[in-house]
């Protein structure tokens, strides 16, 4: 062999020496970049050398000895183990119920916020509604007045301008319109006896003892009305205290209740002895402004229909 063969051979074994010997250092740098295990199999698997070539190497097997020592002695970080697909179902489970209970406490933080922002609303329009009260108030009592003025009053009984014709009207006519709306409404028959009462007490007096009947009514059988009712005519019976105060609130919750169920009305309150109601709107009117506007009966018939 010439020295010029020889000489190519060294050139070319040199040439790949160093080229291993740059794959073993990219290798290593890309090992510990990516916190791969470093030993010697696997610095030569990754670099695509034999392990015989790294244990000649002094420098790269030192080097990789190194590596391996600093690894060893780092501690082994502890990886959670994979969950199972039980535990999976189980965590989905529980966060569907968390889920499901957060849902209901904002469904009801809102609730309670849409209540307090009416509430709110309330308090800051209560001096505008009260300064509307006073106005409504004052037309109320000169209208109140314009009809006393305009209403001829009764002359007393003693007053020689009453005479027996007009006597006998009053006694045919078995009392005032009010008392026989009254009567109708209880389905009372005008007989000889019970005309001659209403004829001889005052009209106030009547109408207490028809009250009197309702509340007896309203809490038993009464097997004669007409009969009870002559009775508390002639004793001048009168209803319990609240009697009407009563009847009035079971009237409002009647309404109230129908009105709420079609949505017209969401809340109610007393402002200075006025009863309010709220619309959706949330405006607050009084009760009985929503009453004439929407009749209990017509509440009714829309709850048949």
């Amino acid at each position: 062999m010439t020295n010029r063969k020889i000489e190519a051979l060294q050139e070319a074994a040199a040439h790949k020496a160093k080229e291993a010997a740059e794959r073993v250092e990219k290798a290593l740098e890309r090992m510990i970049k990516q916190g791969q295990v470093i030993s010697f199999k696997s610095v030569a698997q990754t670099a695509n050398v034999s392990t015989a070539y790294l244990y000649k190497q002094e420098d790269l097997r030192s080097r990789i000895e190194a590596l391996r020592d600093q690894q060893k002695q780092r501690p082994k970080s502890k990886q959670a183990p994979l969950a199972s697909d039980n535990s999976k179902s189980v965590i989905i489970s529980t966060l569907r119920e968390e889920n499901k209970k957060l849902r209901a406490e904002i469904e009801g933080l809102r609730r309670v916020n849409e209540g307090l922002a009416g509430r709110v609303y309330h308090l800051q329009g209560a001096d505008d509604l009260a300064q509307r009260f006073k106005v409504e108030n004052a037309e109320l009592k000169k209208q109140l007045n314009e009809c006393r003025s305009q209403t001829p009053s009764a002359p007393p009984k003693d007053d020689p301008k009453v005479t027996s014709i007009d006597k006998k009207r009053s006694k045919k006519t078995g009392g005032s319109d009010s008392v026989k709306s009254e009567l109708d409404a209880l389905k009372i028959k005008m007989n000889a006896t019970l005309s001659k009462l209403i004829e001889q007490v005052p009209e106030e007096t009547v109408l207490k003892a028809i009250n009197t009947l309702k509340e007896a009514l309203s809490t038993t059988k009464v097997r004669n009305p007409a009969g009870f009712l002559a009775e508390a005519i002639r004793n001048t019976w009168i209803p319990n205290e609240g009697y009407e105060e009563k009847a009035e609130l079971d009237i409002f919750n009647e309404w109230f209740s129908l009105a709420r169920s079609q949505r017209l009305v969401i809340a109610s309150t007393k402002i200075e002895g006025v009863q309010q109601v709220c619309t959706p709107d949330g405006e607050w009117i009084p009760f009985e402004e929503m009453v004439a506007q929407y009749p209990l009966e017509s509440l009714k018939l829309k709850k048949v229909d």
